[in-house]
């Protein structure tokens, strides 16, 4: 993993940092929606999902959502392959899955992990076949609903062939997440640091994002941010002149300006800001809080 700053607008950092990490989330294709049937999936009976990958990613796993139909005892299988409406679908698998059916204990959604991450190509049509190699009595139910998605099909192989469905499947494409941590530094304004593989993953995410100047996100060394990164302790970071609020003690509620700093005491000394005498007085440093500088 490495570093990356992405310059925003000064002020909409947590913003930004929001919209990626939704956009990170894991899922990033599915097909949610109320059932209005299922189809079912045998040795005879196959489907697939066709879809165009709206990123460059590593596709992980994917979730159907499915029933048992009796008590199958082969795992439900998946299997990538690209495919072309000219040729069809492609004889090299990209990647391989399954799903235990002893998990299943009811209706719900069916985790498949394939055996290694695939790689996706931003535009690129592939299928996702779902199916049975076994004849036996027990098979899947897989759960279809209503309604379209932008560069998703789906077809059901039966009798032979390979027809088109107007249902889609309930389903969701979940890839490996390609980023450690997204983060903003009080200290430098202006920018949302993460933490990932690559800077294309961030830069594909970044499409159409409002606040994010019209630049790549830019490396960091780890040394640059370290000091950041840690909270220094206050009795370091209090200074003369520092005004802060007194939290604890009979006096709680109470501002006043920092005059002296006793680090070997643990102690500050403050000029109270409404005393009516200005005398001095010592607290505990886990006794006050920062609230501004002077």
């Amino acid at each position: 993993m490495k570093y990356f700053a992405v310059k925003t607008t000064v002020g909409q950092e947590r913003t930004v940092a929001n919209v990626l990490e939704a956009r990170f989330h894991g899922i990033f294709l599915d097909f949610v929606g109320e059932s209005v049937g299922t189809v079912a999936i045998s040795d005879k009976t196959h489907v697939a999902v066709i879809f165009v990958s709206p990123k460059t990613t590593m596709l992980e796993k994917v979730a159907v959502y499915i029933s048992k139909a009796g008590e199958p005892t082969e795992p439900l299988r998946s299997m990538l392959v690209e495919y072309s409406d000219e040729t069809g679908f492609g004889s090299e698998p990209l990647g391989e899955g399954s799903y235990d059916p002893l998990l299943l204990k009811t209706d719900g959604w069916a985790e498949i992990v394939f055996r290694s991450p695939v790689k996706l190509r931003r535009g690129t049509s592939y299928a996702l076949k779902i199916f049975k190699t076994v004849e036996e009595a027990g098979g899947y139910n897989l759960f279809l609903g209503e309604g379209e998605k932008e560069d998703v099909r789906f077809k059901v192989f039966e009798q032979g062939e390979w027809r088109d469905d107007a249902r889609l499947p309930l389903f969701k494409l979940i890839e490996k997440p390609a980023i450690a941590s997204i983060f903003i530094l009080p200290a430098l304004k202006g920018y949302v640091f993460v933490e990932a593989t690559s800077k294309e993953v961030i830069a594909d995410a970044l499409q159409n994002v409002r606040h994010v100047k019209a630049r790549p996100p830019m490396p960091v060394k780890l040394e640059t941010i370290a000091s950041h990164l840690v909270e220094k302790p206050l009795i370091e970071v209090l200074a003369a002149g520092q005004m802060v609020e007194i939290v604890s003690g009979p006096l709680k509620g109470i501002v006043g300006k920092v005059i002296r700093v006793e680090k070997s005491r643990r102690e500050v000394t403050l000029e109270l800001k409404e005393a009516a005498f200005q005398l001095p007085i010592s607290v505990s440093i886990d006794a006050v809080r920062p609230i501004d500088k002077t």
